[in-house]
């Protein structure tokens, strides 16, 4: 790790003050208070009793997860003063979040990280949104923050649940149900970035229905972002529509089908990217449609169904055209019958797109069609009661043309009165995606342009991950969470370069071992302040290599971390005044220092029905966040009116 003084990031004090200044001459005399109460007001003990789903694909309190989790509720979210869902991630130990350039994000955990980091599950209420073609996420056309209910972070191999796609953990992002969505709102935000308008509003349906419209319209310039010999992505328009339907019966039946369609434009340029390509306008469009029905068998127990379309734009480099996919899974909650706590469900995937060559990118046209399914089993095993559980799982892929994957875990829980003790042992599997087996695309190593071709052949990359944990309630106002991993990969895809014909081309040929830690304390100082300090470090060992792996989500030998403080404030009644402060360090680019970023949020509630909020972000010097491209400041006012 290289930590480099900047001591012109301290100039952000001036942007600080100039925000405070201009938000507390704004400040009339208090009005009341909102009645309702959040979850930030509950003490740690309940907090603790959240329930959760991702980790056991069924609710269940935090304090009963042998795992390494973190929970950010709508105070979490607005307190963060994110405009974006990849700005809120910035909130979780572990986590990797870098903006490289207009509408384009890299996100990882536990060391990979990158535009198209594969090595991790997200999904939006249970539907993937991770792509089957390149792993990528699309982050630039994700939900609107403002209807998202909570975000469900798993570090950590979790593929006993959700398969290959988890790697090194899962973002579950759920959002607001109809019923919860009730009313009218507008959310404007304008600013040195560009405007963006949100709308919603929610309605009932009888008795027992209810349905929700939101719309979201946005313009950002992107003259914030730049570069010495780069220049960002401009002009981004974005657009998009959604709804959501439940249904709900008293007794036993709870149903949902929700929406969206998305659509964007940009002048879409190369310099936030690995790849090579032309500088061109790109047009996008997606949407998806998808149904849930869950019916209660008992107190603690149900089935579920879950099926639905996605179709998505391939948005990698020149390509044109589409994927399109089908999902159905069926899950059973069983009862506890003994000491036996059982969940269990099989799925299917129907895969087909129709992607098309660029100028300088091209995708091979054989299996463009691919059939995957998929089942799995959990039981938690009570060893002693309400003291020790033993929770095996595991799940068995099928990926359409290699052979069944099993993937197995193994973890102990440990609860005492205010502290858990957790540890596990899994095993992983990734498979190649259509990208990586059959892509060509024009990449710059050492000063010199290579052509990356299709790999003879491609097996799946394999981990088995060590874990362990440690959560405490010190006291009602102090609470402690560390988790230690090793991770030890094998088989990994990376870039093998020839430099007699400056090609290039994929071979699992990289081995390596991570060691881990991660720690995140909760501090309620006094009732106006609460301090969240967390740090998290990973030493990456990369066996029988010279240089640094490339591809395009790499890990970087050595040693890297990320030290970040958020201090949350309320000075005057109905006022918030939060600051994020941090140095992040690069798990991917040895060649891109270590930066500090400091962000401020300022927050007032005018009335029950009426909210100012003024968001600094990356306040000092523009810096490099994994790419060539230097994200520099900004400051944006958001007003949120409830009618």
């Amino acid at each position: 790790m290289q930590f480099h003084s900047n001591a012109k990031v301290w100039d952000a004090t001036g942007a600080v003050a100039l925000i405070i200044v201009a938000f507390l001459f704004l400040l009339p005399c208090p009005v009341r208070a909102q009645d309702s109460e959040t979850l930030a007001s509950l003490g740690l003990e309940e907090l603790m009793d959240v329930e959760i789903v991702t980790t056991s694909r069924r609710a269940e309190p935090l304090s009963q997860v042998a795992g390494a989790v973190t929970v950010l509720n709508e105070e979490d979210i607005f307190r963060s003063g994110a405009t974006s869902l990849p700005e809120v991630l910035r909130l979780v130990p572990g986590v990797h979040v870098a903006q490289m350039d207009t509408d384009k994000w890299a996100i990882g955990i536990r060391g990979f990280n990158g535009i198209l980091s594969n090595k991790h599950l997200v999904m939006i209420d249970g539907r993937p949104i991770t792509s089957p073609a390149t792993a990528g996420v699309d982050w630039g056309n994700s939900i609107p923050v403002n209807m998202i209910k909570r975000i469900e972070v798993v570090r950590g191999v979790w593929a006993h649940l959700w398969g290959a796609d988890s790697f090194t953990g899962v973002i579950n992002i759920i959002t607001k149900t109809a019923e919860e969505t009730q009313g009218g709102q507008s959310v404007t935000v304008a600013g040195s970035t560009g405007v963006e308008q949100n709308l919603r509003f929610g309605g009932a349906m009888g008795d027992i229905g209810h349905f929700s419209l939101y719309s979201q319209v946005g313009y950002t310039s992107g003259n914030w972002i730049d570069g010495d010999d780069a220049k960002a992505s401009s002009d981004w328009l974005k657009k998009q529509f959604g709804f959501r339907m439940d249904w709900e019966n008293a007794f036993t039946d709870a149903l949902s089908f929700q929406g969206n369609l998305s659509t964007s434009s940009i002048m879409d340029g190369d310099s936030g990217s690995p790849h090579v390509f032309d500088r061109r306008k790109r047009e996008d469009a997606s949407g998806y449609g998808q149904f849930t029905w869950n019916r209660a068998t008992g107190l603690d127990a149900g089935i579920s169904l879950r099926t639905s379309f996605t179709r998505e734009h391939a948005n990698v480099d020149d390509l044109e055209g589409g994927t399109n996919i089908i999902e159905v899974e069926v899950q059973h909650a069983m009862e506890t019958f003994g000491v036996h706590r059982l969940t269990w469900g099989v799925g299917s995937r129907y895969y087909w797109d129709n992607i098309r060559a660029g100028e300088k990118t091209s995708i091979g046209q054989e299996r463009r069609y691919v059939f995957m399914s998929n089942a799995f089993a959990q039981d938690r095993i009570t060893l002693m009661p309400e003291s020790l559980y033993l929770i095996l799982g595991t799940k068995f892929d099928y990926f359409g043309e290699t052979p069944v994957e099993i993937q197995p875990t193994i973890r102990l829980l440990h609860t005492r009165l205010n502290e858990e003790y957790w540890m596990a042992v899994s095993r992983a599997v990734r498979a190649d995606t259509r990208w990586q087996r059959s892509g060509t695309y024009k990449t710059m190593y050492n000063g010199t342009m290579y052509t990356v071709k299709q790999p003879d052949s491609l097996t799946t990359e394999k981990l088995m991950a060590y874990e362990a944990g440690y959560r405490r309630r010190i006291s009602e106002t102090l609470g402690l969470d560390v988790s230690l991993y090793i991770n030890d990969y094998d088989e990994l895809a990376m870039l093998e370069f020839d430099s007699a014909t400056n090609t290039a081309s994929l071979s699992n040929s990289l081995k390596g071992t991570a060691y881990g830690m991660e720690t995140q304390l909760r501090w309620q100082v006094t009732d106006q302040l609460e301090l969240r300090p967390s740090i998290s470090a990973i030493y990456q060992n990369l066996y029988s290599l010279d240089s640094n792996p490339v591809g395009d989500s790499m890990p970087e030998e050595g040693i890297i971390g990320e030290v970040k403080m958020q201090a949350l404030t309320k000075p005057v009644e109905n006022v918030g005044l939060d600051v994020l402060v941090g140095y992040v360090d690069a798990p991917t680019e040895r060649n891109i220092p270590g930066y500090l970023t400091l962000e401020v949020h300022s927050s007032w509630r005018a009335s029950d029905r009426l909210m100012f909020e003024l968001i600094g972000k990356n306040l000092g010097e523009a810096t490099e966040q994994y790419s060539p491209l230097r994200v520099g400041p900004s400051l944006d006012l958001r007003v949120t009116w409830e009618f």
